[in-house]
C-alpha cells in the first residue's frame, strides 16, 4: 500500500517523497476492501449457479464411480474435499449446489457438510506445524489444532445421528420457504445467459470443476477483504483478563468467525495467541465450541442465493444441532467435558508415537468411510 495514494485525487499536487495523508488512505484501504468484498460475493453467486449446472452431470461418477450411496460416503466425501482445498466453507458450499441439483440427497448434503467442518479442522493443525517449525514450543504450537479436531469430532458425534433423525422427521419442512423458490428462478435467469454458452461448449465435470474453482477464488477476495491482524506487532497484555469465563469465550468465537466467515481462519488466530501464553486450553474449547456455531452462517448464505429451501432446511438444522450441544456443553457440563477432552488432548501430545497415530486416523478415516 506505499503507492496507493499516487492514485487519489489530493495526492496530485504532493511531492513524490511526501507521506501519504492518513485520510486519503483509510478511504482507499476501506474501499479497496468494499469492492474486493463486493467482488467475492458476486463470484460466489456466480460460482453457486456454474456447479449447479454441472453437478447433475456427477451423478453416474458419484454413484457408480465413487460409490457415494450413503450418508457415510458423503461424510467421507466432504472431509476428504475440505482436506485437499483446505478449507471447509467452499466445501459446504459445494454440498449445497449438489443437493440442488439433485446430484445428493438431503442426508447425503447433511452429512457432507459435517465432513467439511472435519477437513477444515486440519488446516488449523497445519498452521500449528508452521509455528512450530518457526522454532515455538512443539506441542503448544499444535494444541489449537488438535483440539478443533477432537472438539469438532466429539460435537459431531451427537449433531450427526440427532440431525439426520430431525432432518427424517420433517419439523423444519413446515417453515414457509416458498420465496426461496422465487430466488432460485431469479438466480438461473440472471446467470442463464452467461452460464448457457459455458454449458453448450463445456462438459458438465468441466463446468463443476470450473464453478469449485471460482467458489475457492471468492473465498480469497473475502478474505482479502477483511482487515488484517498482526498479532505479532499487537499489544496483547491485558488480553488475559477477559478470558476466564467460558460464555465469554464462547460468544467470542461466535462473534470472530461470524466476521470472517471461516473457521479455519478464527481459530487459526488461536495458534499465535496460545504460543505467546495468552490463552489457556480451556479458554480455547469454549472459543472453539462457539466458532462451530457461527462457521454454518456462509453456508447458509450458499442454501438461500440457490434458493432451495431442502438447502436451507439442512443448514438450519446443523446450526440448531451445534447451538443446543454447544450450550448444554458451556451452561451445563463444561468443566466435565474439559476434563474428558483434555485427557484426550495430553494422550496425544505426550509422545510423537501417539501424535502420529491420531493424526493418521484422522487421514485415513474419509477414504475408509467413502470405501465402505
Amino acid at each position: 500500500m506505499n503507492a496507493a495514494g499516487a492514485d487519489e485525487p489530493g495526492a496530485i499536487a504532493s511531492s513524490p517523497n511526501s507521506p501519504e495523508p492518513a485520510p486519503a488512505r483509510r478511504w482507499w484501504v476501506w474501499g479497496r476492501r468494499i469492492a474486493l468484498g463486493l467482488g467475492g460475493f458476486l463470484l460466489f453467486y456466480f460460482a453457486l449457479g456454474v456447479i449447479k449446472a454441472g453437478a447433475g452431470s456427477l451423478e453416474p461418477l458419484l454413484k457408480q464411480g465413487l460409490s457415494i450411496t450413503n450418508v457415510l460416503d458423503s461424510l467421507g466425501l466432504g472431509w476428504l474435499m475440505a482436506y485437499l482445498v483446505q478449507s471447509g466453507s467452499p466445501v459446504a458450499a459445494i454440498a449445497v449446489a449438489m443437493l440442488s441439483a439433485n446430484t445428493l440427497t438431503p442426508p447425503q448434503a447433511f452429512t457432507m457438510i459435517a465432513g467439511s467442518r472435519l477437513g477444515a479442522s486440519l488446516t488449523v493443525l497445519q498452521v500449528g506445524f508452521l509455528y512450530a517449525l518457526r522454532g515455538r514450543d512443539r506441542w503448544t504450537s499444535l494444541t489449537a489444532g488438535v483440539l478443533s479436531l477432537l472438539l469438532t469430532g466429539s460435537m459431531l458425534l451427537v449433531s450427526l445421528p440427532v440431525g439426520l433423525w430431525v432432518l427424517d422427521r420433517g419439523w423444519l419442512d413446515q417453515l414457509n420457504l416458498s420465496a426461496l423458490a422465487q430466488l432460485g428462478g431469479l438466480l438461473d435467469v440472471g446467470l442463464g445467459m452467461i452460464i448457457g454458452p459455458l454449458a453448450a461448449v463445456l462438459p458438465g465435470w468441466m463446468l463443476f470443476v470450473l464453478g469449485a474453482a471460482l467458489i475457492l477464488l471468492s473465498f480469497k477476495l473475502f478474505d482479502l477483504a477483511l482487515p488484517q491482524i498482526n498479532l505479532e506487532n499487537t499489544d496483547l497484555r491485558q488480553i488475559h483478563r477477559l478470558v476466564y469465563r467460558p460464555t465469554f469465550m464462547f460468544l467470542i468465537g461466535v462473534v470472530v468467525t461470524l466476521v470472517t466467515m471461516s473457521v479455519s481462519v478464527s481459530v487459526g488466530l488461536l495458534v499465535p495467541l496460545s504460543v505467546r501464553g495468552y490463552m489457556r486450553r480451556e479458554n480455547i474449547m469454549a472459543y472453539i465450541l462457539g466458532a462451530n456455531v457461527s462457521t454454518f452462517i456462509d453456508t447458509l448464505v450458499a442454501a438461500v442465493l440457490l434458493g432451495d429451501p431442502r438447502g436451507v432446511t439442512v443448514v438450519l438444522i446443523h446450526m440448531l444441532c451445534a447451538a443446543t450441544i454447544a450450550l448444554v456443553i458451556v451452561l451445563l457440563a463444561y468443566d466435565h467435558y474439559e476434563r474428558v477432552i483434555s485427557a484426550a488432548l495430553d494422550w496425544v501430545t505426550r509422545r510423537p508415537r501417539n501424535f502420529a497415530v491420531f493424526l493418521g486416523i484422522m487421514l485415513v478415516t474419509p477414504v475408509l468411510l467413502i470405501l465402505m
